[in-house]
């Protein structure tokens, strides 16, 4: 009886560290996108009308941007024995120095710079973010929980973006920049209280292994087709259209209305229907998106057109828990890390690619080379099939042993 009584014990202060943890966490990632939500509705605006930024100098700010996220899986593989709670804190603050020092900026070497320090943070916190949170979860509802988290940080954002929506033309871009910074230090006191042994402390370093590659091919078109989104569509809008910084603003807050009541529907869909499913469903969509972004010249439509890709994006937390399926724990953060730089392989070159298409065909050009690369990844999301996949992993793992 004793025994018995002891072991409900030993689960109930489980049970109850896990919530303490997942509430911890869902404050840091809260403040962490109040903070990056009120920079990224700032960002293009200031890049445009304070620094006036070029397309070609944007495709260079944005692939030099994205270089910490090509080598980030070296990055995960120096800090391995880092507990992933401490590293995630560490990653916020590096957030906060970048977003914060943003107040300074008048040059374009400086956006350069200050734009890598807050680089090498987000991409460390995109390697180590799912793995916490599917540690908070349990077999059956991982999908459902990276879903809730995606809720949480689209009510930050939300409020973020809020605040730059009424208040950013009173404020100015550089005070909006220093108190996105206060903000994602805030989120990284909160991340540094979450217990230590969260996540798995038994990892191997690098992770390259060919059972995932359809994992990696996915990652590095998503990759492409995110970067085309997130380089030139707000951009567009700002240079061609002269949309204004509210404007930009409100539309990111319908995106991140949109994550807080989709993403987690869209997470226990996965769970129940499988990633396969739901990663065709939303590449095909996307195609005609990136068409429609072409094809149309009329700004309230491509207002909608933005917010669908936003949409149809959150379709991506498959990938993550298709890797989650076919790997071992100990895999799962440095696969995840891996699966970062090949994203982002992709995100320092589409820069310049899109950069260059504008230049010679216009804009429509790049947006047509986003379409073929999501016609891409239907095939190779047509080729998933996770049973299959875990016993192919599990066949070469008793091989290797």
């Amino acid at each position: 009886m004793s025994d018995e009584l002891s072991l409900i014990d030993t689960a109930d202060k489980a049970e109850t560290n896990i919530a303490r943890n997942a509430i911890l966490l869902a404050f840091a990632v809260f403040f962490l996108q109040l903070g990056f939500g009120a920079f990224t509705a700032t960002n293009t605006n200031f890049q445009v009308q304070a620094l006036n930024l070029t397309p070609t100098q944007l495709g260079h700010v944005e692939a030099i941007r994205e270089l910490p996220g090509l080598v980030i899986v070296f990055i995960a593989a120096l800090t391995m024995n880092i507990a992933e709670p401490l590293l995630a804190a560490i990653a916020m603050a590096l957030i906060a120095l970048g977003l914060g020092a943003y107040c300074t900026v008048n040059t374009f070497s400086a956006l350069v710079v200050y734009s890598l320090v807050w680089s090498i943070g987000i991409h460390t916190w995109m390697t180590v973010q799912p793995s916490i949170v599917m540690a908070l979860a349990d077999k059956k509802s991982k999908g459902k929980k990276l879903g809730q988290f995606s809720a949480v940080a689209a009510v930050g954002t939300i409020c973020g973006m809020g605040m730059v929506m009424f208040f950013g033309k009173y404020a100015g871009f550089h005070k909006i920049f220093f108190l996105s910074g206060v903000s994602a230090a805030i989120a990284s006191i909160f991340a540094a209280f979450i217990s230590r042994d969260i996540g798995n402390m038994k990892k191997p370093r690098l992770v390259f292994k060919p059972q995932f590659k359809k994992y990696y091919v996915l990652t590095f078109l998503e990759g492409c087709r995110k970067q085309i989104f997130m380089s030139f569509a707000i951009y567009a809008l700002v240079r061609n259209y002269g949309t204004p910084m509210a404007t930009v603003a409100f539309l990111m807050i319908i995106n991140n209305i949109v994550n807080m009541i989709f993403a987690p529907m869209i997470g226990t869909l996965v769970d129940r229907i499988g990633e396969r499913k739901v990663l065709l469903f939303c590449y095909t969509a996307l195609i005609f998106v990136f068409i429609g972004y072409a094809a149309i010249d009329i700004p309230h439509v491509l207002y909608l057109l933005y917010c669908l890709d936003n949409l149809f994006y959150l379709g991506s937390v498959a990938l993550s828990t298709y890797v989650e399926k076919i790997s071992d724990t100990k895999d799962l953060m440095p696969t995840l890390a891996m699966g970062v730089s090949m994203n982002h392989g992709a995100a320092v070159t589409v820069p310049l690619i899109g950069a260059m298409l504008w230049n010679q065909f216009g804009y429509q050009a790049t947006f047509l080379g986003g379409a073929v690369i999501v016609l891409i990844s239907v095939f190779t999301a047509n080729s998933i099939n996770v049973s299959k996949d875990r016993k192919i992993n599990k066949t070469i793992k008793k091989r290797v042993a």
